[in-house]
């Protein structure tokens, strides 16, 4: 693509997870790459404020706002009834309209202030008021879906939606055909295109051998206390068998990973690496295995740098378990349950046998890997 000089402002919103915000960092260095104009503002919600503006610390003339958002807790396994009478859900997602109504109002002091050419939206609760008013002003709107079971966000903004990007083929979606684009998901550039010069020199500088097998072990931007609890109750096994570990446990929910970490000897403490939320690729290109949530992102990251992934869906994310399915059939993953996750650990140290002898890694690049998908939605971005 050639540089484009013209100056064009550029909306994008997502939040929620790092899930959402991730692919918008990967959007906005493309977009500085090939358009030296482009004016950029991400809008995010107040929870994932701060690990957002750590996300774009390296891109400083990005600016990143923050307005209320709410969420709609919906739990399948629960009856319409239950969540009327179950008042602590009852009265969050009361308290969820009225951030959200305060949401939309500063959503449109926003769109006021910077006047933007057009909008992408790319997930999270925090898209519903700038979609809606990208629509209602008539501003161009472009939104992204990542996962192979749109979720509600993603349904009430295609209805506006000039164009809807996918993460996954378009046989996955119901959306209108004319707007659709299977663009694949947007991930930074360093995941692809890796060899083992590269892992090797990731690992030494994360402090490890060049040669020692390395797993990463992650819940999300917001962490995964079973998760933790899991990794927590099989590290000692795994280091002594010669792994060293990668623990993000999240914000907040690193304590007891420490403290089990400080009662083992020195030798074996330097091999486990605990962060709560810190820069992912340098990390993920240094593992052999990666553990995570199923986010349609996360596997995007894992497939484009050819990884072996043991997915944990969130048992509250109908996308999550949905993406875990179709991949844990195809050979690209193991799937494990988190209601079945125990602290014995048991399952994990099955799974990590399992994938280390199979063609995991080979399968998810061939059935989701996609390279070129940020380029290919800055053209989109771009186009007038």
């Amino acid at each position: 693509m050639k540089k484009q000089a013209k100056t064009m402002k550029i909306l994008m919103a997502g939040g929620g997870s790092g899930g959402h915000v991730t692919p918008l960092l990967a959007v906005a260095k493309e977009l500085k790459k090939v358009s030296t104009g482009a004016e950029i503002v991400v809008l995010t919600d107040r929870g994932f404020f701060e690990n957002s503006k750590n996300l774009f610390k390296d891109l400083p003339d990005v600016k990143i706002s923050k307005i209320y958002a709410g969420k709609l807790r919906r739990y399948h396994s629960k009856s319409l009834l239950w969540h009327f009478l179950y008042l602590p859900v009852l009265f969050k997602n009361i308290r969820d309209i009225i951030y959200t109504a305060i949401g939309f109002v500063q959503a449109f002091f926003v769109y006021i202030k910077i006047r933007p050419d057009v909008v992408f939206c790319k997930g999270g609760f925090v898209c519903i008021p700038v979609g809606c008013i990208a629509h209602l002003l008539k501003i161009r709107l472009i939104i992204h879906d990542s996962d192979t079971k749109p979720g509600l966000t993603n349904r009430v903004l295609s209805k506006f939606a000039e164009t809807i990007l996918t993460g996954m083929p378009e046989q996955f979606y119901d959306y209108t055909k004319s707007k659709m684009i299977y663009s694949g998901i947007p991930v930074d550039s360093r995941y692809s295109n890796i060899d083992s010069k590269i892992k090797k020199k990731y690992k030494t500088t994360l402090g490890f051998d060049d040669n020692a097998k390395v797993m990463l072990l992650t819940g999300g931007g917001n962490g995964s206390e079973s998760m933790n609890k899991m990794m927590n109750s099989v590290a000692g096994e795994l280091l002594k068998s010669g792994w060293g570990i990668i623990h993000l446990t999240g914000g907040g929910k690193s304590e007891e990973s420490l403290k089990v970490r400080s009662e083992l000897s020195d030798d074996l403490q330097k091999l486990w690496l605990i962060e709560e939320f810190t820069d992912m690729v340098p990390r993920m290109l240094a593992a052999d295995i990666v553990i995570a949530r199923t986010s349609a992102s996360t596997l995007q990251e894992c497939a484009n740098s050819k990884k072996c992934v043991i997915g944990i869906a969130s048992p509250h994310l109908a996308d999550q378990q949905m993406n875990s399915k179709f991949f844990s059939k195809k050979d690209a993953i193991i799937a494990l349950d988190e209601n079945e996750i125990d602290s014995s650990g048991a399952k994990l140290l099955t799974a990590i046998s399992k994938i280390t002898e199979g063609d995991y890694s080979e399968n998810l690049y061939k059935y989701f890997a996609k390279p070129d998908a940020t380029g290919k939605i800055v053209d989109v971005i771009l186009k007038t």
